[in-house]
């Protein structure tokens, strides 16, 4: 059985299904993508059946996050007979929480991983130049913007700056308009107003210097959703699940039958 979306799969044991953060595809070669994939989930996937569905290619402008929604509960449906575990980080975990929300019946629990109810304000901001950048065909400041900001001290985002500038494609593609259409798409996300009916228990991890959503972010979702827990890595910034055992460890516990 297969998907309408792409997908990566590895591990072995019960479902859990990863929604990835964001990054450009297009004009990357395609083993340094599928690299990446797995790279993001290798650690998730030491105790489960790991699936990581990606946002389909050739998105069309305006596409909403209730859309995209909308066609990974598709995805959900076609490849699972019952409620899965959710894992979205950063731009995926929008996605999860607005899937959480308008399909809770394909959800048994949910992971945020640098991720809220909206970007912060610097959040927003900073995607809005790197939008602007892109459309400018200006893809190494793009890249090293974008790259800096998942830092968390200045000598880290100084480093990660000019990896980005150095090796563009890595992180903003070639010309990826799916990227730019992510990007534009995510400024109007803003889920307060519904974040509080999902009722699945729920875990939000972030990182304390985190510059696209903020520690308050984080806590402003925890405290409008009834079942969520939270921990906050005060010196991480913009974390993944990249090689992360302790983080990790702490989503499959959570994950683990009670």
């Amino acid at each position: 059985m297969s998907s309408a979306l792409p997908y990566t799969r590895l591990g072995a044991g019960a479902p859990l299904v990863v929604f990835p953060g964001l990054f450009g595809r297009r004009g990357v070669p395609g083993a340094i993508v599928r690299w990446m994939q797995r790279s993001e989930i290798v650690e998730l996937a030491r105790g489960r059946e790991v699936w990581s569905i990606d946002r389909r290619l050739g998105l069309e402008s305006g596409i909403s996050f209730e859309q995209l929604a909308q066609e990974h509960a598709d995805a959900i449906r076609l490849l699972f007979d019952e409620p899965v575990d959710i894992v979205g980080i950063s731009t995926g975990g929008s996605i999860a929480l607005q899937l959480a929300a308008d399909y809770p019946d394909l959800v048994r629990r949910l992971v945020l991983v640098s991720s809220a109810h909206r970007l912060s304000e610097f959040g927003r901001d900073i995607q809005r130049q790197i939008a602007g950048r892109l459309r400018k065909n200006r893809s190494r400041l793009a890249a090293g913007q974008f790259l800096a900001n998942t830092g968390s001290t200045r000598p880290t985002r100084v480093l990660l700056a000019v990896a980005g500038m150095l090796a563009p494609r890595l992180v903003v593609g070639h010309r990826d308009p799916d990227l730019l259409v992510t990007l534009e798409s995510e400024d109007g996300f803003d889920l307060e107003s519904r974040v509080g009916s999902i009722l699945v228990p729920t875990l939000i991890t972030g990182g304390g210097r985190d510059r696209f959503y903020t520690a308050e972010m984080f806590e402003a979702t925890h405290a409008l959703m009834p079942n969520a827990s939270i921990t906050i890595y005060p010196r991480a910034g913009h974390i993944s699940t990249f090689g992360n055992r302790k983080l990790a460890r702490q989503i499959l516990d959570f994950l683990a039958p009670s």
